[in-house]
């Protein structure tokens, strides 16, 4: 970890971990020389927060011949580290700070856009930060999911009001969901203009047949002992709610003594979820694995039985595909975004949110019923196949921007 300081705004930004390459200027002339001829390649710029799911969608457009730059006020970097394309920082915005900041981080904003000048802008999730790209006259896309979506209806009316000149202002509103694009709806934005595009998952790397038995070894976990796995981060809000999985740990366990559960994931709530397991002695069947590197999620998905989620706001969550992509049986919150998924006693179970009784009676009903599980688990590893796969969200996303370029 390392201060990374931004010379382009002269702030500086919290911890980065991150090889940046924020003091690179753009050329006038952006070109790819393929045989001799010059093409220019458009640029892209994205106003995201740093998160793997906007890195995934930035480096394969890298990969296609875009110029890809990033503007980000996130201070830590939770994808694979980069020097493949600009990043350019600004301080973070809080629920504190932002009454001061907003406005100069708005300003900064236009400033990179006049340096970076971009074909298309790509705004992820925050609503906030599309008024430089319509003071600039940027067009911009809108990819639209998770927490910060769904709350809007609930709202104040501050936020209600940045999210929908935002969503009326943008070329084009992409959802994770149906659920995410009934919210756009609802603001009043045409339904012809919202597409749903998933963060789909490679399939090539989240399959069946990764081993999962080295980190099986690894965390001391024997061959006759059944596994289930959560991989949400230990955060309130999203409200991943982790610790109604371990508040249902010591039901299982009066049942079937042979179950561990791995714990993937870190955040703010990390202590007290430790202590919790400490507190109801069930600390011998639970294995935390901290912040695993995305290339190895499906070796520890690969090292369990059963897969559950216990968020209750949250839109696709591409965790519960990455775990169908695998074949997992998954247990999972009766939310609106995961029953686009998931039928309850047809591919997973369903179960009301916050509630480990029931969440604990599911666990202990795929534990007895092996047949169930591998049916559960090929139904969903279709799913994916037919109408998730990263290949296919790229070609839909690709398709959006040569529409808008």
């Amino acid at each position: 970890m390392h201060q990374a300081k931004n010379l382009l705004t002269g702030y500086r930004t919290g911890p980065f971990n991150m090889v940046t390459d924020i003091l690179k200027k753009p050329t006038k002339t952006n070109c790819l020389i393929i045989k001799g001829l010059k093409i220019l390649r458009k640029k892209i710029c994205y106003v995201s927060p740093v998160s793997i799911h906007s890195y995934r969608f930035m480096e394969a457009f890298r990969q296609r011949g875009y110029d890809i730059s990033l503007i980000t006020d996130s201070s830590a970097w939770i994808a694979p580290e980069t020097n493949m394309f600009r990043v350019y920082v600004l301080p973070k915005l809080t629920w504190l700070n932002s009454p001061w900041l907003l406005t100069p981080n708005i300003l900064t904003i236009m400033k990179f856009l006049r340096r970076i000048q971009p074909d298309l802008v790509h705004l992820h999730v925050h609503h906030h930060y599309s008024l430089p790209m319509i003071l600039s006259s940027f067009p911009f896309l809108l990819t639209s999911w998770g927490n910060e979506v769904l709350q809007l209806p609930r709202a104040n009316w501050i936020l209600k009001t940045l999210a929908r000149f935002a969503g009326m202002n943008a070329r084009k509103i992409t959802a994770d969901a149906r659920c995410v694009k009934k919210v756009w709806t609802e603001f009043g934005i045409p339904d012809n203009r919202i597409e749903i595009i998933y963060f789909g998952v490679d399939t090539t790397a989240f399959n069946p047949n990764v081993n999962g038995q080295d980190v099986r070894e690894q965390l001391e976990i024997g061959k006759n002992d059944i596994v289930v796995i959560s991989t949400r981060a230990f955060y309130e809000d999203p409200p991943y709610n982790v610790e109604c999985l371990i508040r249902a740990i010591p039901l299982v366990l009066e049942r079937h003594g042979n179950v561990k559960f791995i714990i993937k994931g870190t955040g703010p709530l990390e202590n007290h979820l430790k202590s919790l397991t400490r507190e109801l002695d069930v600390s011998r069947c639970v294995r935390f694995a901290g912040l695993v590197p995305h290339y190895e999620v499906a070796q520890y998905l690969n090292a369990a039985d059963i897969y559950v989620s216990t968020c209750y706001i949250d839109s696709t969550s591409v965790s519960l595909l990455e775990a169908m992509s695998c074949g997992l049986p998954p247990i999972v919150t009766d939310i609106p975004g995961n029953r686009e998924w998931i039928e309850n006693g047809v591919n997973g179970f369903l179960f009301p949110s916050k509630n480990p009784k029931v969440l604990a009676e599911k666990i202990i009903e795929l534990i007895e019923n092996e047949p169930l599980r591998k049916r559960f688990g090929e139904r969903c590893l279709q799913i994916i196949k037919r109408k998730a796969t990263w290949k296919e969200s790229l070609t839909k996303m690709e398709a959006v921007y040569k529409a808008l370029l």
